[in-house]
């Protein structure tokens, strides 16, 4: 069964880079928006995002088999990439809220999907998302080779059958008896308000990683800045993407390896000091020491979403959990995406890339002296 869910979570993060890393390029050169445009529209579907992956993944925590709720979701992705490929200008805006809500929360949802099946099966949650990472590199390597010759509708026509294998895959190969047992009261959603340690936990989240997810977006200008050539930035870039990547494989399977059983709240708080770490090394301004930061990447993300997983369930009961994740998941990327690259820019043009990355470097020590001071370290009682 788990070479199922590798095979699976490899394909899934393998559509998800290519309906995120080619969402803009399409939208600029295919449907042919301008930059401006390009950017309204990825705010609106960012905004549904953040509305529907919370939904979602509630509902999710409430169907009785997890197997067809996947399935029917997965139907929903494929018609959504199929209407991806016939929008135009004018339609662009008016699709973008199916876009945030169906496609930008594919890893997501299968995120928190994969982490049920592992828990229900006794696997190690990480050593099956390590094969996301490198889902995610392959496909976006060979999908810009096949870009460059055949162009983006061949690429939304592989993502339309990668969804039909992963239907076919889980439909016939996945156990039908992984069920949640039924619970007399489901908990609301805005219990998650309710919790102190949660809405603590938001803060952190939204400060320390929202406010190191955000900067993504000027990672590519900013390598242009210094080295002063588009190709060779871009090169540098490519490079630094794809190896960052395979640094995200090996750092989710030293976790699965011999990390089974240490701190989450420990991990976690590695996590956040690396991610600090990367940041003052991108406030250099020297190359070398910018792409190794880069690859820093890679160790943050492997502990951040190997142990986000396990202090969740330390500290609120289990049917919290997947939209907990999700509400968190939110915070770190489509909330983020939202709301800080506005503010990177009016920084970066009044205080220079120096200036921006000091200020993410202060809000994520903010964020993980809030986490050490304020939330918990061990299981809490759950009432």
């Amino acid at each position: 069964m788990k070479k199922y869910y590798n095979i699976s979570t490899f394909l899934i993060f393998g559509v998800f880079s290519i309906l995120t890393t080619f969402y803009f390029p399409y939208l600029n050169q295919e449907v042919g928006l301008s930059l401006s445009e390009v950017g309204r529209v990825v705010s609106v579907g960012a905004l549904f995002t953040i509305v529907a992956q919370p939904i979602l993944s509630n509902i999710f925590t409430k169907v009785k088999n997890k197997n067809k709720f996947i399935i029917l979701y997965l139907f929903g992705v494929l018609i959504s990439i199929v209407g991806l490929m016939f929008i135009n200008k004018d339609l662009a805006i008016i699709y973008a809220p199916i876009y945030g809500a169906m496609l930008a929360s594919v890893a997501g949802i299968f995120e928190i999907y994969i982490e049920e099946l592992s828990i229900k099966s006794k696997i190690e949650f990480s050593d099956v998302r390590k094969w996301g990472s490198i889902g995610y590199a392959c496909v976006v390597f060979l999908s810009g080779l096949i870009l460059n010759k055949f162009g983006f509708r061949i690429l939304h026509i592989i993502a339309i059958i990668i969804i039909c294998t992963m239907i076919f895959i889980i439909s016939t190969k996945f156990k039908d008896d992984i069920v949640i047992k039924e619970e007399k009261d489901h908990p609301k959603f805005i219990n998650l308000f309710k919790n102190k340690n949660i809405v603590l936990l938001m803060i952190v989240i939204f400060l320390g990683v929202g406010s190191y997810m955000g900067l993504d977006f000027a990672y590519s200008s900013y390598l242009v800045d210094l080295v002063k050539d588009v190709e060779k930035a871009n090169q540098i870039y490519s490079f630094s993407i794809s190896l960052r990547v395979v640094v995200e494989f090996f750092s989710f399977l030293v976790v699965s390896k011999y990390l089974i059983n240490a701190n989450s709240k420990k991990c976690l708080t590695i996590a956040l000091v690396v991610a600090a770490i990367k940041v003052l090394l991108l406030s250099t301004g020297n190359i070398a020491l910018v792409v190794l930061g880069d690859q820093l990447h890679g160790i943050m993300y492997g502990f951040y979403l190997s142990f986000l997983f396990k202090y969740l369930r330390e500290i609120i009961s289990s049917e919290l959990v997947a939209t907990s994740f999700s509400v968190l998941s939110v915070l770190s990327s489509g909330g983020a995406n939202f709301i800080y690259p506005s503010i990177y820019s009016y920084i970066q043009g009044g205080y220079g890339y120096f200036g921006m990355y000091i200020f993410v470097f202060i809000s994520i020590v903010i964020a993980t002296i809030i986490f050490i001071v304020f939330l918990p370290s061990k299981k809490k009682v759950i009432d």
